[in-house]
């Protein structure tokens, strides 16, 4: 039996190929539409191996292109080569169809036009630690802050619950509290991200993250999903490590 649509990019880790976005890839490149299609199965593997792993925020034109399509680096020209975007398009409607024959209230794959991150929706139930996301903290007083700290709050707000589903609802053993911070200048802003563990209060993970350009509706989105990815990241290291501890042990 070919095996060849079963795709695991080398960087999937034990802990992110028990992620049940990655599992639920895995059963859609095993379905009939995907199954005798080797180039959507590898676009979609790789697609799917960058969110999980918490990279959604490298995937462009032309790392696709480059990673899935095997152009060359040095001269392949996203404007003159459509290959990306013709095989996204094919992707989108294999991913339709998926959806349209399976259950209404399964959990499905979707990639926005134009867009190049898979999203999953709903979510599939999450399994591992809960987060729970403090109010958003503004240190630059002025209006223009305020208005892209408030959007960026609800943009997250919902990321995150895409992401980790409701803390009050997944049966989690382990539950985390973050709290994000906000600094704005003209064209720049920064987020400091502090992660605690709420049993105790103790400081587990601090991180920043930059976003540069016009602080519009984009920019709370791309600040927003590059916070979840980094610390979905955060956390896939963290369980590995303790994977390994118990093992250890």
């Amino acid at each position: 039996m070919n095996n060849s649509n079963h795709v695991t990019p080398s960087f999937v880790t034990d802990a992110m190929a028990g992620d049940q976005r990655w599992q639920l890839v895995q059963r859609i490149v095993r379905s009939p539409d995907f199954v005798k299609a080797p180039r959507m199965c590898a676009l979609l593997s790789f697609l799917a191996a960058r969110v999980v792993g918490g990279m959604a925020t490298t995937i462009d034109e032309h790392l696709i292109g480059v990673e899935v399509f095997r152009r060359n680096p040095r001269d392949f020209d996203t404007t003159t080569d459509p290959i990306v975007r013709v095989q996204m398009g094919r992707l989108r409607s294999r991913l339709a169809r998926v959806a349209t024959a399976g259950d209404a209230s399964a959990p499905r794959v979707v990639i926005p036009v134009g867009k190049y991150v898979p999203e999953f929706t709903p979510v599939p139930r999450h399994v591992g630690p809960a987060i729970r996301m403090a109010p958003l903290r503004t240190l630059t007083q002025d209006s223009g802050a305020a208005m892209f700290a408030s959007g960026l709050e609800e943009e997250l707000a919902q990321r995150l619950f895409q992401r980790f589903g409701d803390p009050g609802t997944n049966g989690a053993a382990r539950e985390y509290r973050v709290q994000v911070s906000v600094r704005v200048e003209s064209q720049h802003a920064r987020a400091s991200i502090r992660l605690t563990d709420a049993r105790d209060e103790q400081l587990v993970w601090l991180h920043q993250r930059d976003c540069h350009g016009n602080l519009g509706i984009a920019r709370q989105e791309t600040l927003a999903l590059a916070i979840c990815d980094d610390l979905s990241g955060f956390l896939a290291c963290d369980a590995l490590g303790r994977t390994g501890e118990s093992h250890a042990r």
